[in-house]
């Protein structure tokens, strides 16, 4: 009885082996066929689609850097004028003391239209009234 149950069992495990041998050589069949197809379908669009296109892309090389710069530059510019726009109208020199307190020197000029002259005037006076720190300060109100 036991010799009898074991050849069942062998018969049973030799059909279910070549079962599963038969189904994986189905699946490895349908994968390789799977991956033919997509490689004729990428070569397929690599020869009719992707060439054209950098061929294309090839006459317009030129034109597409110089239509770059010229955008970077027209942004850059309307950076530079927006900002433009932000910087105060004049420049005030304001005097302070020896304890922090602001004051008025009579005789100097405080008002400037820009800032170069301001520091200018800033270190001239520095050299003149040694008691005193000068600082170029922003006015937007005017």
């Amino acid at each position: 009885m036991f010799l009898s149950r074991g050849l069942i069992y062998r018969r049973e495990s030799i059909v279910i082996s070549t079962y599963l041998q038969i189904r994986i050589m189905m699946l490895n069949f349908i994968i390789a066929a799977l991956l033919e197809v997509l490689n004729i379908t990428y070569k397929w669009i690599d020869n009719n689609l992707i060439t054209y296109f950098i061929n294309f892309g090839k006459g317009f090389e030129y034109a597409l850097i110089i239509l770059s710069t010229i955008l970077f530059l027209l942004i850059s510019v309307s950076i530079v004028l927006r900002n433009a726009k932000k910087l105060p109208k004049s420049y005030v020199i304001e005097v302070v003391d020896l304890h922090d307190k602001k004051i008025a020197i009579d005789g100097i000029r405080c008002s400037f239209s820009t800032h170069d002259v301001a520091e200018s005037y800033v270190r001239h006076y520095r050299e003149v009234f040694k008691h005193y720190k000068f600082k170029v300060v922003g006015n937007r109100n005017n």
